[in-house]
């Protein structure tokens, strides 16, 4: 069973082993600065601020992936992943339990809000399939978007909380 739009399909399906502390990386991913890596993309990179400066960031396939990645915010562990594009132009492929998705807002713009751990489908920029659990967490994601910008929170955060930060990234 489906779920969604072209911008991201949600697939019901067994949940994904647990990756407590795992920290896997989408393909090529390097480390840098956020300075850096606004030097490396062509998409504003979104920074939250109720969480200030990311303790690590990454650039990945060949520019189009950005990920903020804080070890010590005050919920715990974060990823942000930021996809060029808007969700129009970026395929995601969640599989999760149905009943843990809710439509949700940001900005005024229609998100997702997923409850739980679930594996990533990412088709990078060469068309390839890659496939990435939960890397930081066995927690909850938020996925939404800018014009610019297709956005995806993970980590053991409140739907409150996740909101909050998506609402504070300039």
């Amino acid at each position: 069973m489906c779920f969604g739009s072209p911008a991201w399909k949600l697939r019901q399906g067994p949940g994904p082993v647990r990756s407590p502390g795992s920290t896997a990386s989408l393909p090529g991913e390097r480390r840098t600065s956020v300075e850096r890596a606004r030097r490396q993309v062509s998409f504003p990179i979104l920074v939250p601020t109720v969480l200030g400066r990311p303790g690590d960031v990454a650039v990945s396939d060949g520019g189009r992936v950005v990920s903020l990645i804080y070890r010590r915010a005050p919920h715990g562990q974060l990823r942000i992943d930021e996809f060029a594009g808007h969700l129009d132009q970026v395929y995601f492929e969640k599989i999760v339990h149905l009943a843990s998705v809710t439509e949700v807002r940001v900005n005024g713009a229609k998100a997702l809000w997923i409850k739980g751990p679930q594996v990533l489908v990412y088709i990078t920029r060469d068309g390839v399939t890659a496939v990435a659990s939960t890397r930081l967490t066995t927690g909850n994601t938020l996925i939404w978007g800018t014009r610019q910008v297709a956005l995806r929170l993970e980590g053991n955060v409140s739907q409150t909380a996740a909101l909050a930060i998506a609402s504070s990234a300039r």
